[in-house]
């Protein structure tokens, strides 16, 4: 038979699992799904947080640090822990349980990359989302399409504004593969130079082949630019004459 004292327990362990399901059913939740976000350098950033029920609670941005391998708090509610001027939240409402905490980086720059983090949490559980932002940088390659005879020299320049780096790399992939070109021909170079806040890598081909037909690629980290080159005895005369 259950005593007094074993009903009791019973009672209250009914009553605490009932309040813990009622707390969780009332803790706040993230709409926005976790996403990639990218941009051009000196953009607006506007990292979307929307948020149900919030409470009592305070939305709070991080963001990676790889040194670390944390997220480090950049604000907790409206409040900013950045000197940078730049950074800063937006907060609107659009019902009474539904806001959007907005993270904004005005005028963003190469540092500003990263994996960013919307969370709301207490001591009990927490809830949260990732994003990852991503900033371009003008880059161009010259010329985009180019057309020559067996035996000429090809130049091909890609150039990348505002940053000094020689991290470009080149790729080739023709009608029937893909290759690092440096592993097959000897008659390609390449020359980097920096000024005026341009970097500029050229590829050079000497006494171009048929075989070097195809697109040729230049990249620095997850941009790409391409250029085809068509190579064919008097494919230079059949274009002329039917323009």
């Amino acid at each position: 038979m259950f005593t007094f004292y074993t009903l009791a327990f019973l009672l209250i362990l009914i009553i605490y699992e009932l309040t813990t399901a009622v707390i969780i059913n009332d803790f706040p939740r993230i709409l926005t799904r976790t996403y990639n976000q990218t941009l051009n350098l000196s953009d607006l950033a506007i990292l979307t947080c929307h948020v149900t029920n919030l409470g009592n609670h305070h939305v709070t941005w991080l963001k990676y640090d790889r040194n670390t391998s944390t997220f480090l708090p950049l604000t907790v509610g409206e409040q900013v822990f950045l000197s940078d001027k730049r950074y800063s939240v937006s907060y609107y409402s659009i019902s009474q349980d539904n806001s959007y905490w907005n993270l904004e980086i005005y005028n963003v720059e190469l540092s500003d990359e990263g994996i960013y983090e919307c969370k709301i949490s207490n001591r009990r559980q927490s809830v949260s989302i990732k994003i990852n932002l991503y900033i371009q940088i003008p880059m161009i390659i010259q010329p985009s399409r180019l057309y020559v005879e067996p035996g000429s020299n090809v130049e091909l320049d890609c150039m990348i504004y505002n940053i000094n780096t020689s991290s470009i790399t080149w790729h080739f992939s023709s009608y029937n593969y893909t290759y690092d070109y440096y592993h097959y021909d000897y008659d390609i170079y390449e020359k980097y130079q920096h000024e005026k806040n341009i970097s500029k890598s050229q590829l050079i081909i000497r006494h171009v082949q048929p075989y070097h037909s195809g697109l040729w690629t230049c990249t620095y980290k997850r941009q790409k630019r391409s250029a085809r080159i068509y190579v064919e005895k008097g494919l230079i005369h059949h274009i002329f004459l039917y323009c």
